[in-house]
């Protein structure tokens, strides 16, 4: 376990900054420490050792150094002591490291002051100006009375009353039921013969499809409907591709719309009259304005955080975000049953280019985190552990190794204090005197 500030050893720790945000440190710990680690050393070579006379644990340290060898307890007193010791010294030098170190020369002797050299990128200097001074206001859009009708007729929709007509031909505005294929390129895309109902006048179809299924009959031959995927398709890799989708339709059924009237807000639930429901769904409309609205002045107050900031970002920190997003985009693709692989192949593009395309972003994102850190360093926000056991709660699985936990919860604590300077200075720009934190998920 790592000493606190507070019992931690005096250690000589002579810092010297190198190009692209790296650090070397020479660290010498004094004889005491060497001692120390000798003894641990010895201790735990010992309680792993079957020594004929002698329980597990309890052999004299001569005994133990004989049947290990003196460059096996060496070896061991340095696997114990650098962890702790690199740890003090970064927190002596007042460094954040953003990679794990790599250590060279350990030098450790009995009577000799053990010393060691660990070089490691850090975070780089930002140079923040006064972003007290932001100011950027909520600009919440006013509810017009058309955006309050097209909810009553969505409303309408919702509540039809549906009637079997599968004697006659689809019409639009029916809801078909039908055993859809998609093919691209000749192959199946996903499971054929999926049974889906389809709303052909409530939206929510690949465009074109509504249309091309008017006239279809129950019992007829299946029909082909052919289209050109749109380019906000949930799969990547057939965005603005051709397919065609054979729908083979097994039920008709015709709406009838509630009327339009009191009766409405009686069927729906919200209010006793046509006027009252029209009152909510104005006040939910105008709910979620303002939330957006409030996303947007969070986005445009760390754009105008970002015009304050000068920092030089270290190749590693965009080559790691840039490694975060790809992650990102493949375990998302892989929820909708295709590979990273298998949409860059249909691309006809390469992880290269990927990797190159999302290097800017990966840029901003990198400096709005250092500003942000920034932030959270001159206004001293700090997150209590018990802030961060309640966010880590049901997170972290059982049987997680203790090293393993101590990393995550200083990870949530870090991205925490970073949520925190974020409402700090969007509320800033809010020009709140006291600001409060942001209700944007």
């Amino acid at each position: 376990m790592s000493p606190s500030p507070a019992n931690a050893p005096a250690l000589e720790v002579e810092v010297e900054r190198l190009p692209d945000s790296q650090a070397k440190l020479t660290v010498v710990a004094p004889v005491e420490q060497v001692e120390r680690g000798i003894s641990q050393a010895l201790g735990k070579l010992s309680g792993q050792l079957r020594l004929p006379g002698f329980r597990p644990g309890k052999a004299p340290a001569t005994v133990v150094e004989r049947a290990v060898g003196w460059a096996a307890i060496q070896q061991e007193a340095v696997d114990l002591l650098l962890p702790e010791l690199y740890a003090v010294a970064v927190r002596q030098a007042d460094l954040e490291p953003i990679s794990q170190p790599q250590v060279s020369e350990a030098q450790l002797e009995r009577g000799e002051p053990f010393r060691f050299v660990a070089t490691v990128g850090v975070r780089p200097a930002v140079t923040l100006g006064d972003y007290h001074q932001l100011r950027v206001p909520v600009e919440e859009k006013p509810v017009s009375d058309e955006e309050v009708d097209e909810t009553v007729a969505e409303l309408r929709q919702r509540y039809a009353q549906l009637t079997d007509v599968s004697d006659r031909a689809v019409e639009a505005g029916d809801v078909v039921t039908a055993e859809l294929t998609m093919l691209h390129n000749g192959e199946a895309v996903g499971s054929p013969g999926q049974v889906q109902t389809l709303d052909l006048e409530r939206g929510g179809l690949l465009p074109g499809m509504a249309e091309q299924l008017v006239g279809a009959t129950v019992g007829g031959d299946p029909i082909d409907i052919t289209l050109t995927v749109p380019e906000d398709y949930s799969r990547e890799d057939l965005r603005g591709e051709m397919v065609t989708i054979t729908a083979k339709v097994t039920g008709i059924q015709a709406k009838e719309l509630p009327a339009l009237d009191d009766n409405l807000a009686a069927i729906v639930g919200r209010g006793e009259t046509l006027a009252e429901l029209r009152d909510y769904i104005r006040g939910e409309i105008a709910a979620e304005f303002r939330r957006a609205a409030e996303r947007a002045q969070v986005e445009a107050a760390m754009e105008e955080l970002l015009g304050l900031t000068k920092v030089d970002v270290p190749e590693s920190m965009i080559q790691a975000e840039i490694d975060h997003q790809i992650g990102d985009l493949s375990r998302r693709l892989e929820t909708s049953g295709v590979t990273l692989e298998q949409v860059l192949s249909a691309q006809g593009s390469s992880l290269e280019q990927v990797r190159g395309e999302r290097r800017q972003p990966a840029v901003e994102a990198v400096r709005l985190d250092l500003a942000l850190s920034e932030v959270v360093r001159r206004e001293s926000i700090s997150v209590s552990d018990e802030e961060v056991d309640a966010a880590l709660v049901g997170l972290v699985p059982k049987g997680t190794a203790k090293t393993e936990r101590a990393r995550l919860r200083e990870a949530f604590r870090r991205e925490l204090a970073i949520g925190r300077a974020r409402d700090l200075v969007a509320a800033l720009a809010r020009g709140e005197e006291s600001p409060q934190p942001s209700s944007v998920g």
